[in-house]
């Protein structure tokens, strides 16, 4: 009996030391499918290279997401056609500290050109304790350019981003979404 407990002991032992906490961690919640009812969407985990492929010189922002304990995200991506929004990219990024998150955040309100193309500031009042905002700057000639948005907040160490775009887009369309973006971790 002896010999039985202390290979029972030696077996779980060796299974708590093989386990990964990150292979555990689920990834954080973003916005549901129903919340554009309208538009099919998919759904992913984001890891270091995922975001790092966001910027023109990955190298510098997966330096900011590694610095910063960046430790999973997940994101919705919607896309289709509806009066309001066609493409629309929801996500929610968490990070070891506010230290870190607050990092990504200064990273995106400084490369807000690298998503968008041509950014503009907008005063859209974001919900959250700090944030970011742009719209994209109409080039005037582009028959086809749609409003587009892109928002990034900070509530404590995790960091919602939204990106949406459609020709009913307008700064209040974009506002009630990313309320709804907020409410999942709130």
């Amino acid at each position: 009996m002896t010999r039985l407990l202390a290979l029972l002991v030696v077996v779980l032992a060796a299974a708590a030391c093989g386990s990964d906490e990150s292979e555990t961690t689920a990834p954080p919640p973003t916005l549901p499918a129903a919340a554009l009812r309208d538009l099919a969407s998919s759904v992913r985990t984001l890891d270091t290279a995922a975001l790092a492929a966001d910027a023109f010189e990955q190298g510098e922002l997966e330096g900011i997401l590694t610095a910063g304990g960046f430790t999973t995200g997940s994101e919705r991506e919607y896309s289709g056609k509806t009066e309001t929004f066609d493409h629309v990219v929801a996500r929610t990024l968490v990070f070891e500290d506010v230290a870190g998150a607050s990092a990504y955040l200064d990273w995106l309100g400084a490369h807000g050109d690298d998503i968008l193309g041509r950014a503009d500031a907008t005063g859209v009042a974001l919900p959250g304790d700090s944030g970011v905002a742009f719209v994209l700057e109409p080039c005037g000639i582009c028959k086809k350019e749609l409003p587009t948005y892109l928002a990034g907040w900070r509530r404590g160490e995790v960091v919602l981003t939204l990106l949406a775009a459609g020709s009913g887009a307008t700064p209040d369309r974009f506002l009630a979404l990313a309320r709804q973006l907020d409410e999942t971790v709130r």
